[in-house]
């Protein structure tokens, strides 16, 4: 590529972007890139918001051969019509993408335009992409580049030993566990990093271990620059010894020499990157994967451990998303550089904008904005990580953090408890208008409780995109609109995950979007519902349910374990997507969680087989012997409807029968009377 850049020269200018998915990272690579880039008598230089307005003069008056910068920073900077630093961008002829794989979902969306926004300004340019852990290179790069691209493949690794071990609780918590193992760690005197996969369960982990007497900080996404800036030196200087992470630190950001990574449950090839943080000075370390008591794939997993090292992920994501789209094309036209004829696949988009009075399509194709402060507001207003409206978190008036629709509603619901920064809030107050939301907190001194909320999801398809016939399942993949609406919440101890209190919100949250998602109609389970009703299994323990209810609790089970099943299969994809099961039609709904779609769903419609293999291995393994299942098999911490009603016995003869290929189709208008169960 070095010597490729200097072929290029012709005029001044920057020749090669390298992009990185943070900026932490690219400021981390920038000594290595720098010292390589000299060596081959070509300038280096790095443009992201901590930049100087001094530094920024010395780019724009003599622009780098190569530039490290941000997605964010292009994003902007691509929309500003009076940008110093677009003109620079005219002569690139190579983008490198680092780290490709996490440009799955909406984050990859943005990418998409991102980059033919730049080739508006520059002309074609060469993309590369780089990737240690991927399981569909060619495909998701061609899908991001919107191009076809050649695969190169190599193999290098220089590191120390790494002993990996894969824990169950059994009868304790996930925190329990990690907290002794991060404890007996520390007797070892081992420099330990852990993850979580979610700030509320780094918070809550970094809670326990400070309870015990490990010296620990959180380092996550929404604390302050300072604070994790802090934290790494720290770690780094080795006055503390334990950092508990959110995937923020699965990057490459130097924290210095660790020989010990805990992890809660990810895909194989997420725990690679982990993994890869411990012994890069050639010394021995110990890697934990954490797998979780309560917990279908990690029950999975448990009794069939070979199948993780096969689950590499498969990263993924939704070019037609329209909401990623409206804005980026805003942005498009504000550079003044815009043709309706570059995104004739996006089409339905710049007619939305028509008909929203923000643009209008000249004779000569451009697309020009009408009303200048409308577009700047929307484009100010967005953010490339996150496209549900935005919730500020305040706490005594001032500003706490921020959280994206519809998660904002089921974290920071009044009377939801919230972990921030080691410390623990209740949410005392929550105000929600389309576009703005607000939600207060004050101090929480209870630490042995945590929150989880009730909620239902009402799914309605707007267009049918695909149907597909799998197995026997006459399937469709279509356009939804989801209606959220939290009504009550659950209290649960931290320590057991025990439920000791439920409460109803006096006024329900409701939040409606737009998505992408799948529909199937499981198949009737007659035997093992007529078998119930007529006493057969009158020995098991659970609850009595109604034949209705065993309907309900057999599609109920099964859009739980199909989800749980296919985590791996997308990626980690089960915190990126939901499910709702229709009462007892057997119509069964998976979507993409954020607006617009992120192609989850899209991903696990084109496996379904494997998940439904995978969702027969689940309930046929587990030896529970109650009606409703159990937390290993159809349980989901995700459950809106406090897991009831659920007929294990049914689901498992429903995907039995859809295994075998009975037919089924989706009635696409006869849903909507019924409840819907997620």
């Amino acid at each position: 590529l070095l010597l490729s850049i200097q072929d290029s020269f012709a005029r001044p200018g920057v020749r090669a972007l390298l992009i990185y998915p943070t900026k932490a990272l690219a400021r981390d690579q920038f000594d290595k890139v720098k010292e390589l880039g000299e060596a081959a008598g070509l300038s280096v230089a790095i443009f992201d918001g901590d930049v100087s307005q001094n530094e920024r003069g010395n780019i724009y008056e003599r622009p780098p051969d190569i530039l490290l910068t941000n997605p964010d920073v292009l994003h902007y900077h691509l929309g500003w019509m009076q940008s110093r630093l677009v003109p620079l961008l005219t002569t690139v002829k190579f983008v490198v993408l680092d780290e490709i794989h996490l440009y799955t979902g909406s984050m990859g969306t943005n990418v998409y335009y991102i980059l033919k926004r730049l080739e508006m300004e520059s002309g074609r340019f060469q993309k590369i992409g780089a990737s240690a852990t991927i399981a569909n290179p060619k495909e998701f790069a061609e899908l991001l580049f919107d191009t076809d691209v050649q695969l190169i493949e190599s193999i290098t690794a220089k590191r120390g030993p790494v002993h990996f071990l894969m824990y169950y609780p059994g009868m304790r918590s996930k925190y329990s566990m990690i907290v002794d193992l991060v404890s007996m760690l520390q007797v070892g005197d081992f420099k330990t990093l852990v993850f979580g996969n979610t700030h509320s369960e780094a918070e809550v982990l970094n809670m326990l271990l400070g309870d015990v007497g490990v010296k620990s900080m959180v380092h996550r996404a929404g604390l302050s620059k300072k604070y994790r800036g802090d934290v790494e030196d720290d770690f780094r200087s080795g006055k503390l010894p334990v950092i508990v992470s959110t995937p923020t630190l699965e990057l490459g950001i130097d924290i210095g020499d660790l020989n010990s990574v805990v992890s809660m449950i990810v895909s194989i090839t997420r725990l690679t990157q982990r993994i890869g943080r411990a012994g890069r000075q050639g010394q021995e370390s110990v890697a934990i994967l954490a797998l979780r008591e309560k917990d279908p794939i990690s029950s999975f997993y448990r009794h069939d451990p070979e199948k993780y090292f096969a689950d590499i992920d498969a990263a993924y994501l939704e070019p037609e998303n329209e909401v990623v789209g409206y804005y980026q094309l805003i942005a498009a036209a504000m550079g003044g550089k815009l043709k309706a004829s570059q995104f004739g696949r996006h089409k339905g988009i710049i007619e939305k904008l028509v008909e929203d009075n923000l643009v209008r399509v000249s004779e000569d194709d451009s697309v020009r904005i009408i009303d200048a402060d409308s577009a700047r507001k929307a484009w100010r207003g967005y953010s490339i990580r996150g496209i549900g409206d935005t919730v500020q978190i305040r706490l005594d008036k001032k500003g706490l953090g921020e959280r994206s629709m519809p998660m904002a509603a089921q974290e920071l619901h009044p009377g939801a408890i919230y972990l921030h920064g080691g410390k623990n809030y209740i949410s005392v107050d929550f105000k929600y208008t389309p576009g703005l939301g607000r939600a207060t907190v004050v101090p929480h001194k209870d630490r042995s409780i945590h929150t989880k909320p009730l909620y239902s999801s009402m799914p309605k398809i707007l267009e049918i995109v695909q149907r597909s016939k799998i197995l026997g399942l006459n399937a469709v993949y279509c356009t939804l609109e989801m209606t959220q609406t939290v009504d009550g919440y659950v209290k649960k101890e931290t320590r057991s995950g025990n439920i000791v209190g439920r409460a109803d919100l006096t006024i329900p949250l409701i939040y409606t979007y737009q998505t992408r998602g799948f529909a199937i109609t499981a198949p009737e389970p007659v035997k093992s519902i007529n078998d119930y009703v007529a006493g057969k299994y009158s020995t098991l323990g659970g609850p009595q349910m109604t034949p209705s209810g065993l309907y309900g609790g057999t599609f109920h089970a099964l859009e739980h374990v199909l989800i749980e099943s296919s985590d791996m299969l997308t990626g980690g994809g089960t915190r990126e997507i939901g499910g709702v099961s229709m009462g007892d039609s057997g119509i069964i709904f998976v979507y993409d969680g954020s607006p617009g779609g992120n192609g989850a769903s899209k991903l696990l419609f084109g496996k379904l087989d494997e998940a439904f293999r995978r969702t027969k291995t689940i309930l046929e393994k587990c030896d529970c012997n109650t009606v409703d299942g159990c937390p290993l098999c159809t349980y989901s911490y995700h459950c809106g409807n406090n897991n009831s009603p659920l007929y294990k016995l049914g689901a498992l003869e429903s995907v039995e029968m859809i295994l075998s290929k009975v037919e089924t189709t989706v009635d696409t208008e006869g849903y909507a009377g019924y409840e819907p169960l997620v």
